[in-house]
C-alpha cells in the first residue's frame, strides 16, 4: 500500500477571508517505518494569466503571467535538518496560518485564476519528493464607507449620436445615464434612470441595461501585453419607444454575487472592475450606442443615512 496523505481543514467550507487563521491537521500513513529528511507544509497563493494570440486560424504568440500573492511554510517534521524515522501506522500534525489582511479574493476567470493551495511535501533522501494538495478559497471584503467619496455622489454621462452620413445627417439621438450613487454590494439593487430623446428618424431596437465585469489580464511573457475581458454580470431589456420627446425609464439592477472591485496592486495582473452600461441598438443597420459608468462592488454597504441623501439628490 503506497504512503498516504490526507489534509483535513477545521472550516469544512475551505472558505477563509482575509485576516482569519487556518487550521487543520494533516494525516500521513505509512505502511512501514520511512526516514524522511523533512515534513513541510507550503501555504500559497498564486495568480497566472494564459492566452493565445491568433493570426487568422494560426496560433502565432502564446501569451503567460504569474504573480506570487502570498507564500507560507510550516516544518511539519525535520526542521533541524537531521534525518527522522516515521514509525509505520498513521501520524497526525497540526498547523496553522494567518491569512495576510490584504490578499486577493479567489477568482476564475477567462484569461487567468487566482488560486490558494495548500501542498504537502515528503523529502526523503535519494528519492523523489512526493506531494500532496488540496485548494482551499479566499474572500476579501470590501467597505464602501472607506473608499473615496465621490462613489456616494450621482453620477451622470449623456452621450448624442447621429446616423446619416453628410450632407443626409439625421437628427440627434440624445441618451442620458444617471445613478445615485456609484458603490453598492451584492443584494442591493441600483436604481438607474435612462433619458432617451429620438430625433433621429431611426429606429431603435433594443435598449438594455446592464452590470458589466471588466477584467484586465496582464502578462509578462514573452512581453508585457493587456487583454481585456468583458462579460455580462446582470442586466435588463427595456421596452422600445421612438418619441422625439424625452422618454424617461426608471429600473432597478440586481447585484448578485460577485467578486469587489480591485482597489489596490494586490494582485497586479489580474484586475477587476465594472460598469453599469446601457447600450442601444439603433437604424437598419443595428449601429450601436454605448454609455458607461464606472460602479465600485464591495461587501460593506455605504451608510444608509449618506446614501438617503444621494437618492433624494438624483429625485430633485
Amino acid at each position: 500500500m503506497p504512503t498516504t496523505c490526507k489534509i483535513w481543514l477545521r472550516n469544512d467550507t475551505k472558505v477563509y477571508n482575509c485576516g482569519e487563521k487556518v487550521e487543520g491537521t494533516v494525516e500521513l500513513t505509512v505502511t512501514e517505518t520511512k526516514r524522511m529528511n523533512a515534513i513541510r507544509l507550503i501555504i500559497a497563493g498564486v495568480a497566472t494569466v494564459d492566452w493565445d494570440q491568433f493570426r487568422g486560424a494560426k496560433k502565432t504568440l502564446r501569451f503567460k503571467g504569474s504573480e506570487a500573492c502570498f507564500d507560507s511554510e510550516i516544518d511539519l517534521l525535520g526542521a533541524n535538518g537531521e534525518e527522522v524515522d516515521v514509525q509505520a501506522g498513521t501520524t497526525s500534525y497540526s498547523f496553522d496560518c494567518y491569512l495576510p489582511d490584504s490578499l486577493p479574493p479567489s477568482f476564475e476567470g477567462e484569461y487567468g485564476r487566482i488560486q490558494y493551495i495548500i501542498t504537502v511535501v515528503l523529502q526523503r533522501s535519494g528519492r523523489v519528493d512526493k506531494t500532496f494538495t488540496i485548494e482551499f478559497t479566499v474572500r476579501r471584503g470590501l467597505d464602501l464607507n472607506a473608499e473615496p467619496s465621490s462613489i456616494r455622489r450621482p453620477a451622470r454621462i449623456e452621450s448624442s449620436n447621429t446616423f446619416r452620413c453628410w450632407p443626409c445627417r439625421s437628427g440627434p439621438l440624445v441618451v442620458a445615464l444617471q445613478v445615485p450613487a456609484t458603490g453598492f454590494v451584492a443584494g442591493q439593487r441600483i436604481p438607474v434612470v435612462l433619458e432617451v430623446s429620438n430625433r433621429s428618424g431611426c429606429k431603435i431596437h433594443l435598449i438594455q441595461l446592464k452590470l458589466v465585469m471588466v477584467v484586465a489580464y496582464t502578462s509578462d511573457t514573452p512581453r508585457v501585453k493587456v487583454k481585456t475581458n468583458r462579460q455580462d454580470v446582470t442586466g435588463a431589456e427595456l421596452d422600445q419607444v421612438d418619441d422625439p420627446d424625452v422618454v424617461r425609464y426608471e429600473e432597478s439592477i440586481l447585484v448578485p454575487q460577485t467578486p469587489v472591485t480591485s482597489t489596490d496592486d494586490s494582485c497586479k495582473i489580474i484586475q477587476i472592475v465594472y460598469e453599469l452600461e446601457a447600450e442601444l441598438e439603433v437604424g437598419a443597420l443595428h449601429q450601436v450606442m454605448k454609455l458607461a459608468i464606472p460602479i465600485v462592488i464591495g461587501t460593506v454597504p455605504l451608510d444608509s443615512d449618506r446614501r438617503e441623501s444621494t437618492i433624494m439628490e438624483i429625485e430633485s
